[in-house]
């Protein structure tokens, strides 16, 4: 029966899982001499060794079967380590192709020291292209995930760093928004806002527009919004650096300034709360 003939071949990838992570190593700096310089050659043999390990260990255990949560725990790690250091999912998946063909030249080299019908071959192959297939998609699965949550995490680094609100004074503080404000920017403005507005007991909070390329209907929505929110806390909100032709858009788009504090510049605003710069002076004073 091919059972035992799959331990066999469980057992011989045991003995020799260096060799043939060598093997696969030679395999792939023959075909991709330039994209193997931007991997690590250690990191990738132990990933390859252990994941021959890991293969050979359930063949003889199991026969084949259940190597899923096996593959799935070595693909998430490999895949974190590729997104860690780099590595191009195209070029970390390079090697794996080769794994494939180095596990087909094992089978036929045993095959051929047996006297086993031919149909055991078959079924061991049967056996070990399914393998090859969850480890790709292990590997590829894990590393488009932990890319994904990198991704994120650094995102939301990068919002938090878009909306600082700066203390000037105990009770005023400056929040300078530079680019482009999409919905997405716009809740962070808001709850931001809001939260360091109650968590320092601001009196006022100047919104310093002066670096906002564009502004449209829902972005003026989202300022009237964090106006009225601010308003609700006790914080009086003060627009200032709104540029002529900005503010020539929105009175086009039909939306009033009614009920909002805006100044041309920020200075202006800096007088509404009761500072002002000393001439020659860059220091703030009441």
């Amino acid at each position: 029966m091919a059972g035992d003939f799959i331990a066999t071949l469980g057992q011989k990838i045991l003995e020799n899982e260096e060799n043939l992570a060598y093997r696969i190593r030679d395999l792939y700096y023959e075909e991709y001499e330039k994209d193997a310089r931007d991997l690590n050659e250690n990191e990738s043999q132990y990933n390859m060794v252990e994941l021959l390990h890991r293969i050979g260990k359930t063949l003889l255990e199991n026969n084949g079967q259940d190597t899923n949560s096996s593959i799935e725990e070595w693909g998430a790690t490999f895949g974190k380590t590729a997104v860690q250091s780099g590595v191009a999912i195209d070029k970390a998946m390079l090697g794996l192709p080769f794994f494939r063909k180095v596990m087909e030249e094992l089978i036929r080299s045993e095959f051929k020291k047996t006297d086993r019908p031919v149909e055991d071959y078959f079924q061991a192959v049967d056996y070990i292209n399914p393998i090859v297939d969850r480890t790709i998609y292990a590997f590829s699965h894990a590393y488009v995930e932990y890319n994904e949550d990198t991704f994120k995490k650094a995102k939301e680094e990068l919002t938090e760093l878009s909306v600082p609100v700066v203390p000037l004074t105990k009770e005023v503080a400056i929040l300078p928004i530079i680019g482009t404000i999409d919905t997405h920017r716009s809740k962070e403005l808001l709850d931001k806002s809001l939260n360091r507005g109650r968590e320092l007991e601001l009196a006022y909070l100047i919104v310093d527009l002066s670096g906002v390329d564009i502004i449209d209907t829902a972005i003026a929505h989202n300022l009237f919004q964090l106006n009225d929110a601010l308003r609700v806390i006790g914080v009086t909100a003060i627009f200032s650096g709104l540029r002529p032709e900005l503010a020539q858009t929105i009175v086009n788009l039909g939306i009033s300034f009614e009920n909002m504090r805006v100044v041309s510049d920020l200075e202006q605003a800096l007088t509404v709360t009761g500072l002002k710069i000393k001439e020659n002076n860059p220091n703030l004073t009441i």
